[in-house]
């Protein structure tokens, strides 16, 4: 009895205050519009925080009784806050010192990439990387091989990459650089094409073959110089309101987690292991060590778990794995880069090492051959609990939103994808990359950037959805995937994702309303002040 009349004492000894825990607060927000994305209270005036959480949610005169003589009081002005985006899908792969050719658009034609190529092999030194990002024009034209670079470059190592992440094409000179021998095997889901009539490459790489050269190329770049990247990453993503920003990265896990933990970020980083393959197989080792207990010892706001593979390419380069074929090349359907028993296997990897697991699949192939492969276990495993992640989920459209409900999919799309619609229209129709029949159906959906950092870009593009209009979801809606959406993907809803009594008080205060301004302005909107964890981690000084 006294331990309970004890309990009992020290409830009443901090009080309720409104709709929260009680106490004196140690920051007050006051006078804002704020969207909680938690559907119980899904606005209010106010919050109080006390260390990392938030402590009360209410009106200005309810969150007032919380405030004492040392608390700091903010006047939001009116302005709207959200949740802290979390961007459910980005990528930090650093790249090497080197010349990096510029262009007036994504999509620079041969000509101009050409030309951009021999003026720089004029200006920097021999030796000199030369790196050069270009879009489906130049990576799809069968003609750019390293002979023809050779020729613009021949003394100089030549690496173009699609902007999109799914083609390289290297020179001689940087064959070597990149560890590969002229008559490299091709790794398990990847291609080295090879010289007609050969087996020496011509340059040009795809999918798990381009990526591990990214790994070498990333294995240069020194500590220092990682460490100063991912702290402008974050910078860059504080000032947008992105208070967890989910990671793929080429380098190490082991390396990238421990880099992390030293850059002391502002905001916080889940890194999700990435790993490649060789010509014997995937390449799981560092990941058995890694994510076996006791895990690493990891900095205040960095996470790591999860395995991603990627099961197809894009629709840029007919990759992505269809159930039809393409209507601009009827006899090709894509092709998936693993087998489907390969598949089965990461799957069991997944539940044997009690990781989660994602797929990037565009294709609605793709996403088939996953839930083939989940329902194979259906028996034995609750799927819904495990929250499969389906990375992009382009193509889980028709009889796969059925199948992709029962199993508890979460689906992370990324909207800055839904800007080709003309190409895209040509490649698969328009009847892909869906959002709100995904919503409809209760599957969960996350927003990722995959590209500019920019929420709202996304946000915007959410709300319109140019390549399948349709599909398009309220800002609203939009934010709450944005948020509360990838915390759920992330297994980490119970600490964050929503503006409510005991979340860590991870928050935006945004620069205009987002929810009143026409779709084409929302891209121009930043945040004047994020907080983290209960500090205010980017601020933009113009509120008291």
């Amino acid at each position: 009895m006294k331990h309970i009349l004890l309990v009992i004492g020290l409830v009443w000894g901090l009080g309720i205050g409104a709709r929260g825990q009680a106490g004196r607060a140690d920051m007050v927000l006051l006078n804002g519009k704020i969207f909680t994305s938690d559907a119980a209270r899904p606005s209010a005036e106010a919050l109080a925080i006390r260390g990392e959480r938030i402590i009360a949610v209410g009106t200005v005169a309810e969150i007032n009784k919380l405030a004492g003589p040392n608390t700091r009081r903010i006047d939001l002005q009116g302005r709207v806050v959200t949740p802290g985006f979390n961007d459910a899908h980005n990528h930090f792969d650093p790249m090497p010192a080197g010349f990096r050719l510029a262009f007036t658009s994504m999509e620079p034609s041969w000509e101009e990439t050409s030309q951009a190529i021999k003026a720089a092999a004029q200006q920097v030194p021999a030796g000199t990387w030369i790196f050069g990002t270009v879009g489906s024009k130049v990576v799809l034209d069968p003609l750019v091989t390293r002979a023809a670079l050779d020729a613009l470059a021949p003394n100089h190592p030549v690496l173009l990459g699609a902007f999109y992440g799914h083609g390289k094409i290297a020179n001689t000179k940087a064959l070597p650089l990149l560890q590969l021998d002229i008559e490299q095997p091709d790794p398990l889901g990847g291609k080295y094409e090879r010289i007609t009539g050969s087996r020496e490459l011509n340059g040009r790489m795809h999918e798990y073959a381009e990526w591990r050269a990214n790994f070498v190329l990333a294995a240069q770049v020194p500590d220092t110089a990682v460490i100063r990247a991912l702290r402008a990453m974050a910078a860059e993503a504080a000032g947008y309101g992105i208070t967890t920003m989910q990671l793929f990265t080429i380098l190490p896990t082991d390396r990238f987690v421990r880099l992390l933990t030293q850059a002391n970020l502002p905001v916080r980083v889940h890194a999700r292991p990435f790993p490649l393959t060789t010509p014997q197989g995937r390449e799981t080792t560092e990941l058995r060590k890694l994510l076996t207990p006791p895990m690493p010892k990891l900095g205040p706001r960095v996470q790591v778990s999860g395995i991603k593979w990627v099961l197809d390419g894009t629709p840029y380069e007919r990759g992505a794995a269809l159930r039809t074929a393409y209507r601009d090349q009827p006899n090709w359907k894509g092709e998936l880069n693993f087998k489907e028993d390969e598949v089965g296997k990461m799957v069991q990897e997944g539940l044997d090492w009690k990781q989660p697991l994602l797929f990037h699949c565009a294709g609605d192939r793709a996403s088939e051959v996953v839930f083939n492969a989940l329902e194979a276990n259906e028996t034995n495993v609750n799927w819904p609990a495990r929250r499969v992640r389906i990375e992009h989920g382009d193509g889980v459209v028709g009889d796969l939103i059925p199948r992709a409900k029962r199993l508890g999919v979460v689906v992370v799309q990324n909207p800055t994808h839904f800007t080709e619609p003309a190409l895209f229209g040509q490649r698969w129709g328009n009847k892909m990359q869906p959002l709100r029949s995904l919503l409809a159906a209760g599957i969960p959906v996350a927003l990722g950037s995959d590209g500019p950092m920019n929420p709202f870009l996304n946000i915007m593009l959410a709300g319109i959805n140019p390549a399948n209009p349709a599909e398009a979801i309220t800002g609203q809606q939009a934010v709450q995937a944005y948020t509360a959406g990838s915390a759920y993907a992330e297994f980490a809803e119970k600490d964050k994702g929503t503006l409510a009594v005991g979340k860590l008080a991870d928050l935006a205060v945004l620069s205009q309303d987002i929810f009143s301004v026409p779709p084409p302005e929302l891209p121009k909107t930043t945040s004047v002040l994020t907080i983290v964890g209960g500090k205010v981690v980017h601020d933009a000084k113009v509120l008291k």
